[in-house]
């Protein structure tokens, strides 16, 4: 009769947790779906709530949303955007909040003379991938570089512009880029499944007074005020949990 008694309130229990248990769309800037994916394992684990990744570069993600897509959160890899949806009213100031802090890496399949950037220099380098600097912050990074450096107009035909960051970093760890600007999350999500860092020519991380800071912002949608998950995802966020793995997948946290 104990057993039984201990089956049900178990069931029982086990029952209001899946009762209560729901699902959040999220649209989230491609440099940051393989954390996500991580985040949302720890996520579920704990609330018992689902996340519905959807990823793009951010200026994409950004049209949708204000086309109409029905996202309840959205992690943008810049803070302008996020901003542009408080500002519209799409989204409130008390839900929006740094995320992360991306890191702006070269990449190149050249082995340099000397050091990483005289690739950028190089008679070797005839195709240089970056991500859309319009429409992806990773991108804008990319181009505030090579200005301070001088070689932006130079390099302008060499250039393979890329839809996202993921797209620049493919196009680089596939040999179709001789060298590109990647983000370091993707790099160290590259390695750990395809690719060794010491099969490349070299690497360079691009120091942060180059660039300015890529301060990646969320923000839950005023569409998502009737979904309690939405809420505790914003919260879980801002764990020390949340930070951990963020910072375990090649990003700064504030």
């Amino acid at each position: 009769m104990k057993k039984i008694i201990i089956y049900l309130l178990c069931s029982g229990i086990f029952h209001s947790f899946n009762l209560y248990a729901g699902e959040v769309s999220v649209a989230v800037a491609s440099n940051f779906k393989y954390t996500l994916e991580k985040l949302a394992e720890d996520f579920e684990v704990k609330t018992g709530h689902d996340l519905l990744i959807s990823s793009a570069s951010s200026g994409k993600l950004f049209a949708q949303i204000i086309h109409g897509a029905p996202y309840h959160v959205f992690l943008s890899a810049d803070e302008r955007r996020a901003d542009l949806l408080v500002d519209e009213s799409r989204a409130r100031q008390e839900n929006a909040y740094v995320y992360a802090l991306g890191k702006l890496v070269f990449l190149s399949n050249i082995k340099p003379t000397h050091d990483c950037i005289d690739v950028l220099r190089s008679s070797q380098l005839k195709h240089l991938a970056i991500a859309n600097p319009k429409i992806a912050p990773y991108g804008a990074a990319a181009k505030q570089v090579l200005s301070k450096l001088g070689l932006w107009q130079q390099l302008k035909p060499n250039m393979v512009i890329a839809e996202n960051i993921a797209q620049a970093s493919l196009f680089v760890l596939t040999n179709n880029a001789e060298a590109g600007f990647v983000a370091r999350s993707m790099l160290d999500r590259s390695t750990r499944q395809s690719m060794d860092v010491s099969d490349a020519g070299c690497v360079w991380d691009v120091p942060i007074d180059m660039y300015q800071p890529i301060k990646q912002k969320m923000v839950v949608l005023n569409r998502a005020d009737k979904n309690p998950a939405a809420q505790e995802f914003f919260r879980y966020m801002q764990s020390p949990g949340a930070k951990i793995i963020i910072q375990a997948t090649g990003y700064d946290v504030l």
